[in-house]
């Protein structure tokens, strides 16, 4: 009988252990999960006869940057990830990689844009040469713009942000209704920054390029507003990614069992943005925009005015 005591605490030591593994610093509450939201967890007993409800059309393309990269760009995300998570100050990169400038365009067009939540991190690669060997290495550097209670004020300005959206939807408001919400509050909320160009100083001074440029600071360019979109989708927890071409980053959602184009910018800088740019299939958007660079799934279902 002791000898079986001893086995069963050793093994809850072992789970113990296990269960407190893993990175040591990082980042707090940076969850995509609307604040303060809780995932409800129901059964339904055998003998319930109500009429089951008709399943909800599921998202299948992936709307993710992460889901359609190559396997080895998919490594170089992986990488990166666990150093902001972590809140490294570097991640391992190859001097390939540097030549390619893989780990640039992963880190800000697939990474950030799938994680906006991340609005704090600047990164970029640099190669290094060893002084007694003369080796070349590199190496992806990481900054964080804000110290941690600078990064939670703005989070917590981008909730309330959130929470005013959530407070102005009709009751059971449906999806299309709850992103038309947020598209009307970005254009009212923010403005284009003409002054940005983009270049990679201001690149990581401004807060154009991110979500909390457009919620906190009420600047942004494409990416600025795209991002911030994208996080309000997460919160919302509705199905949302941000895409881009050679010169220009909106986003495609799927809403009511549809996918669509919503491209808040042009909106924004439009003289009468109504509808022109939300929930608008393939055959509309592309009159004026180039297709991503990356797969994207067909938006080819007009949206039904019903649902506005």
């Amino acid at each position: 009988m002791r000898q079986s005591v001893r086995i069963i605490a050793a093994i809850i030591l072992i789970i113990g252990l296990l269960a407190g593994t893993g990175c040591k610093k990082a980042k707090t509450d940076i969850s995509t999960t609307a604040p303060g939201s809780t995932k409800k967890v129901t059964t339904t007993a055998a003998t319930t006869k109500t009429k089951p409800k008709a399943k909800k059309a599921e998202e299948t393309f992936g709307l993710s940057n992460y889901a359609h990269l190559p396997a080895a760009q998919q490594g170089v995300y992986d990488r990166l990830y666990e150093a902001l998570d972590c809140m490294d100050s570097s991640a391992d990169e190859s001097v390939a990689e540097f030549e390619l400038q893989v780990v640039d365009r992963v880190f800000f067009y697939s990474l950030l844009a799938d994680n906006p939540a991340f609005f704090d991190a600047r990164g970029s690669s640099n190669l290094y040469e060893d002084s007694g060997s003369g080796e070349r290495f590199a190496r992806f550097d990481i900054k964080y713009i804000y110290s941690d209670g600078e990064y939670q004020a703005r989070k917590e300005k981008m909730q309330a942000a959130f929470e005013e959206i959530k407070q102005s939807l009709p009751k059971k408001a449906n999806e299309v209704q709850i992103a038309k919400a947020v598209y009307d509050y970005l254009i009212k909320n923010c403005n284009y920054d003409y002054d940005y160009s983009g270049n990679s100083q201001q690149e990581a001074e401004t807060t154009a390029s991110y979500a909390d440029g457009c919620l906190v600071d009420h600047k942004a360019v494409c990416s600025g507003y795209s991002r911030a979109f994208k996080l309000m989708m997460d919160w919302f927890d509705l199905p949302c990614m941000c895409v881009s071409n050679s010169d220009h980053e909106w986003n495609i959602v799927f809403l009511e069992g549809n996918y669509y184009h919503i491209d808040v910018t042009w909106a924004d800088t439009d003289n009468n943005p109504g509808t022109r740019y939300f929930c608008v299939t393939d055959a509309e958007i592309y009159k004026d925009h180039d297709k991503p660079k990356i797969e994207v799934p067909e938006c080819c279902v007009a949206l039904s005015e019903d649902l506005l």
